[in-house]
Formats: C-alpha cells, sequence, structure tokens
C-alpha cells in the first residue's frame, strides 16, 4: 500500500473518531508527585542519582511534556534534587529469573516530592502545568508477530503487554484505560478492525467507556524490533504517529511519550507572568454554606485559576471574579474533564441585580487590579 493511500485511510479514521471527542468524563490521577526508582545499593551515592530520576520523572509527568528535561534549568534542579524531596523510603521486591528461575532481589526507592515546590519551579521557568484532572483515554490495541497471527491487547489476551502499556501510562500520568474485550466488545470489535482502523465497530464500541481520547495503536514485531502505528482523535484535533524500538518495552516507552506528550499539550496549562484575563463565573445551586465551602476549595484547585473572589450573591445563585492563569480555552477545557460545574444556557438563567429585581443582589466589593470593565459571564451550575 502507497504512503499516500495509507495517509489518506488514516485521516478518513481519525475523522470519524472525532465524534467521540465530545465525552463527559475524566479521571483524577494519584500520585504525580511520586516516584519509585531501582537503586543498586542503600548507598548516599545511589540515593542522589535516583532523586534525580525520580524528580525528571515528576517534573514530565505534572508538565506534560517530555521534552522539559533536556532544558538547563531543569538539568540544573535534577543536580539538587533533594531540595524538592518530603521523605524517602525503600522496599525490596522479589522476582523470578525468566533465565534460570532463581529469585531477583530489586532494592527500589520511592520519593515524595513537594508539590507547591515543584509547582513553583515549573511556573517560574514558564512551563506548563497538568493538574491532577486528566481526560480518560481508551486504547484500541492489537499485537502482531512475524508469522502473521494478531491478537488484540486486553481481556485474558497478551496480559504481558497489558502490564508493560500500564506501566509506561502511568509513568507518564495518563488515564489509559484498555478494553475488556469480554462478550460485549468482541461482538463489535475484533484484532482485525483494529489492525485495518475499521472505523464503526471501534466508534461503537468505545461509547461504554466514555473516554475523552481515543486511540488506537498497531504493534508490528519484527526480527529487529517492534513498530507501533498509531491514530488519536482528541476534540477537533486529529495526530498519528509512528515510533520503533530495539525491543517492544523501548517501542512502547517511545509510544507512551509521544501520546503523553500530545495530550498534555492539550491539557497542561501554560502560566503568563502578566495581569490575567478576567471572566465573571455565575454559578447556580449554590444551596447550602457546604456547597459553597466545596466550591470555594475546587476554584482553589483549579490549576487554569490563578485567582478569585466572590462578588455577588443572591440566594443559591453565586458569581465570582476570575482571574485566569492563561486563556479561557484553557478554564472552559478544565471544566469540562472534572464537571464539577456544568454549563448553563444563558436564557435559564435569572441576572444577578438587574433592574427589574424585587430581590437585588448582595454587591461584595473587589479588588482585582487590572479587572476588565466589562468581562465575559459564564454561566455554570454546582456540581460537586
Amino acid at each position: 500500500m502507497s504512503k499516500v493511500v495509507k495517509h489518506f485511510i488514516t485521516l478518513t479514521v481519525l475523522s470519524f473518531l472525532m465524534v467521540l471527542g465530545a465525552v463527559a468524563h475524566g479521571a483524577e490521577v494519584a500520585n504525580l508527585y511520586q516516584a519509585t526508582v531501582v537503586v543498586d545499593n542503600r548507598s548516599a551515592e545511589a540515593r542522589e542519582a535516583a532523586l534525580g530520576e525520580g524528580l525528571a520523572r515528576v517534573l514530565v509527568r505534572v508538565s506534560g511534556n517530555s521534552a522539559i528535561v533536556a532544558e538547563g534549568a531543569v538539568q540544573d534542579a535534577l543536580k539538587s534534587a533533594s531540595r524538592f524531596m518530603v521523605q524517602y523510603g525503600y522496599q525490596t521486591r522479589e522476582t523470578l529469573s525468566p533465565e534460570d528461575g532463581k529469585l531477583i532481589k530489586t532494592v527500589l526507592l520511592n520519593v515524595s516530592f513537594d508539590e507547591v515546590a515543584v509547582n513553583q519551579f515549573l511556573r517560574r521557568q514558564g512551563f506548563p502545568i497538568w493538574s491532577a484532572s486528566r481526560p480518560n483515554i481508551v486504547l484500541w490495541s492489537a499485537v502482531r508477530d512475524g508469522g502473521g497471527s494478531r491478537q488484540v491487547i486486553g481481556g485474558q489476551s497478551q496480559p504481558a503487554l497489558q502490564q508493560l502499556l500500564e506501566t509506561q501510562a502511568a509513568r507518564r500520568g495518563l488515564p489509559v484505560v484498555l478494553p475488556h474485550f469480554d462478550s460485549e466488545d468482541l461482538a463489535l470489535v475484533r484484532a482485525g478492525d483494529i489492525w485495518g482502523m475499521f472505523v464503526d465497530p471501534i466508534q461503537q464500541a468505545s461509547q461504554r467507556y466514555q473516554a475523552n481520547v481515543v486511540v488506537v495503536a498497531k504493534l508490528l514485531l519484527t526480527p529487529d524490533g517492534a513498530q507501533i502505528s498509531a491514530a488519536m482523535s482528541l476534540d477537533d484535533r486529529q495526530q498519528w504517529w509512528e515510533v520503533s524500538g530495539a525491543t517492544v518495552e523501548q517501542a512502547v516507552v517511545a509510544f507512551m511519550d509521544q501520546l503523553g506528550d500530545r495530550v498534555g499539550a492539550r491539557f497542561a496549562v501554560q502560566a503568563s507572568m502578566e495581569v490575567g484575563e478576567q471572566v465573571l463565573l455565575d454559578v447556580s445551586g449554590v444551596d447550602e454554606l457546604k456547597d459553597y465551602a466545596r466550591l470555594g476549595e475546587y476554584l482553589d484547585g483549579v490549576l487554569a485559576i490563578r485567582d478569585w473572589r466572590l462578588r455577588q450573591v443572591k440566594g443559591s445563585q453565586h458569581q465570582y471574579l476570575i482571574t485566569l492563569e492563561s486563556n479561557l480555552e484553557a478554564l472552559e477545557q478544565s471544566l469540562r474533564i472534572d464537571r464539577k460545574l456544568l454549563p448553563q444556557p444563558p436564557q435559564l438563567v435569572v441576572p444577578l441585580g438587574g433592574a427589574s429585581d424585587p430581590e437585588p443582589a448582595a454587591q461584595i466589593p473587589e479588588a482585582a487590579p487590572g479587572a476588565a470593565t466589562t468581562p465575559e459571564i459564564l454561566y455554570y451550575r454546582w456540581n460537586g
């Protein structure tokens, strides 16, 4: 098949997969600021080297960009990784050698880094920050060996490859979901459908997983190593790529780095050093004091928000002046993933403090420098 025809087929696949980009749910990723690194021993020298490796993993995971490890500022930070460290500990893991069946002891260093210090470093250097609320990714994959046999990766099939994919996804902080490939999935999708990137069955089968991102990947095993061809649909963006490695693990590492970088580029928030853009966030459904408290905690944790102030209150309707960290698109994207705030049509919202309103809203003084005179109003309902 010519490259032109292959390119056309890939474009067609991705254009059909685009309809899946509007699915509403995301995932909260844990342990973003923790790392586990293999060490030769428990010496101070081995620990310092492992701390640098662990911090590099955390910086890549939190920024959503594997390229930052080549930056001079990051290289300097890795040399003094202990200043970002909160705590560390060791553990010993025993595994069976695949060669002679004997037990092999591996020493691991578990290290936790300070979230505030890491985020401050990334902001100071102008790197993006990706919050723990991340889009679900459903990964339809299949493998073909040199003999031409093809099998899906998921369910009861290819457990070793499943573990490898899940391990590398966790390394990048990606909430990747592998299909169950139970009777419901297999009634729609087979290995041949993934290999041929047949759109209709993949589109139909993906609906049950309610993912924000749909990825199709083909793993080809050759005498020289492994090659992965992948296609991804995310919002209105269509992307495809190929990676290879001398081993299956190397190919999967490269594939997951590409996936993490591409999804991270869409969702990580690029901080701005200038006075942020401001919008008004009109929230209904704040019925009780606990709702107000939870909403405030939520706004504190949204990385797309630099600052917020309560501006007006009328019953269960609250209005906040929001100073954005970067832009409005980043805020709306965060809200779509979290689903703590659900968008409301403006025509269903009663304006706060209108001229004909018999019960004017309470006006709360604002003291936000650089505020726009007529900021845009966003209408949402609290769903926390």
